[in-house]
């Protein structure tokens, strides 16, 4: 039950740490920088939000941490999911590759953490 409620706090700063960058997408949008710029920070962010997170469920696990960084991803990306399903018309190959690569950083950070957990 405690493990859910870590998951799903961190779920919750996911989804304030999105709408900030949004924000800041937008904010450098109107200020006329390239879009793909702005694509660009958007992929980077994410994908250094969902190894952070990983990485902190790594860090709380005790073992198996790419499981751990895989159950995160999951999560975060059903947020994804669903802002996805409410803004566009369907799904692409590009698409996917994003949400796997996202996948893939989560993993790598939650077995990251499960390696720099400190023993006791």
């Amino acid at each position: 039950m405690i493990h859910l409620k870590n998951l799903l706090i961190n779920a919750g700063y996911y989804t304030i740490f999105l709408i900030l960058i949004v924000f800041i997408a937008s904010f450098l949008n109107l200020f006329g920088v390239n879009s793909t710029i702005t694509s660009l920070l958007l992929f980077l962010f994410n994908t250094g939000a969902f190894f952070f997170f990983g990485l902190k469920s790594g860090k709380k696990a005790s073992k198996k941490g790419f499981l751990e960084g895989l159950k995160q991803s999951l999560i975060l990306l059903f947020i994804l999911f669903v802002l996805n399903l409410a803004t566009s018309k369907g799904f692409s190959l590009s698409q996917i590759i994003y949400y796997i690569i996202l996948i893939l950083a989560g993993i790598i950070g939650g077995t990251t953490g499960i390696n720099k957990k400190e023993n006791k």
